[in-house]
């Protein structure tokens, strides 16, 4: 049976699921936190609509990539994201009814517009519909700054890598000479692209002021929470888990439309914190933190984004679990991803917060750190 649908399928209906998704760094999990009791119907849809809902949120999306500039290596430099800026106030030429213009930054302070189609159900994704951008062409128009000057070779790895994966016809508004743009990707501009060229170089390279639209929709956790709170259970308890009354509650979370009742689950999403202590002691900067820890009356997972953002889920009752409880979870277990660098690190919330507090440096950590520092002093300096 699929945990996620409760449905019953063939053996080879079930595939292989990170129970902590791969955009937060699943991969450099535990093998014990992943599954293979998912069916492929639900690892696809649900990546789409749970979890891309919460990886594409404009808060969320842009705090993950600053790992990438945080541990940016510059003797081994890498292709960086570009940033999400938000739909631009521009109307370049031609543009048809239903298009958007998206505004990106670049990691010198590039400018790109990107123009896609835009998708009312998914309105807050930073990038718009994942499955429709993968399959109709698309253009983004680029534009390198004075910045780029100072490593022109941040900003041709970058503008390369962009939009890896979508078809997007990419034209260069800035001449550039020494070096041949179709290498990295870009086409020649056609007739519309020399318009809408002309249209971005007078509004965009003197400095010009620019309004751009931020869309939220203030439930997109909602439904994430509930499917890493359901896969944690399962891989930790399995049938106890899975046949609780609570875990019904968790499930209408999963599936959670509009129109229904609020399941009855417990926690507190990061809108909703007033105080700092799990967002500052259960997280490490430029990471990914889960926590697994027994409160009074729920196992409670805590995630945190580079002690910046933090949400808060109970996963099951401890009354239904707690001879499963041993002493990794007693005292609370955490596990640090780095998606950036390809590692995970496992400790306890005592050693985490001991780290945090500057009491006991935790070796690992304290490496991770080091690194950090590196690629943000170079940018401050450059």
């Amino acid at each position: 049976m699929c945990i996620y649908c409760r449905i019953d399928k063939r053996e080879d209906e079930f595939t292989l699921e990170h129970v902590i998704s791969q955009f937060l760094g699943g991969s450099q999990a535990p093998d014990y936190l992943k599954t293979r009791n998912v069916c492929r119907t639900c690892n696809s849809n649900l990546g789409l609509f749970v979890d891309a809902s919460f990886e594409k949120d404009f808060l969320v999306f842009n705090e993950l990539n600053e790992a990438a500039y945080s541990f940016f290596d510059p003797d081994n430099p890498t292709p960086l994201p570009l940033r999400n800026m938000g739909i631009s106030d521009l109307s370049p030429p031609d543009m048809e009814e239903g298009e958007v213009c998206e505004s990106w930054i670049g990691p010198l302070g590039e400018q790109i517009y990107w123009i896609r189609p835009s998708d009312e159900r998914m309105y807050w994704y930073s990038g718009g519909n994942p499955r429709t951008v993968k399959k109709l062409r698309t253009r983004a128009y680029f534009m390198w700054s004075e910045r780029s000057q100072k490593n022109p070779l941040i900003t041709w790895l970058s503008f390369g890598d962009a939009f890896n994966g979508r078809k997007v016809r990419k034209v260069s508004c800035t001449r550039v000479s020494g070096a041949n743009l179709a290498d990295i990707g870009f086409s020649e501009p056609d007739e519309l692209d020399l318009r809408r060229m002309e249209y971005f170089n007078e509004r965009c390279s003197k400095g010009q002021k620019r309004n751009n639209r931020l869309s939220m929709y203030l439930r997109y956790d909602v439904r994430f929470m509930a499917k890493l709170a359901i896969g944690l259970g399962h891989v930790l308890f399995g049938e106890k888990f899975d046949n609780s009354n609570y875990t019904n509650e968790l499930h209408k979370a999963l599936w959670y439309k509009e129109e229904d009742p609020d399941p009855r689950i417990v926690g507190q999403s990061n809108l909703g914190q007033t105080n700092d202590f799990l967002k500052k002691e259960c997280g490490i900067k430029h990471g990914v933190t889960i926590t697994l820890l027994p409160s009074s009356k729920y196992l409670v997972l805590n995630l945190n984004i580079s002690r910046k953002m933090n949400w808060v889920i109970g996963i099951t009752e401890i009354e239904n679990v707690k001879e499963c409880i041993g002493i990794d979870l007693e005292h609370g277990l955490c596990v640090v991803l780095f998606k950036t660098l390809g590692r995970g690190i496992s400790l306890s919330l005592p050693e985490l917060i001991a780290h945090n507090s500057n009491n006991i440096p935790h070796p690992e950590l304290v490496q991770v750190e080091n690194l950090s520092k590196r690629g943000a002093d170079y940018f401050e300096k450059l």
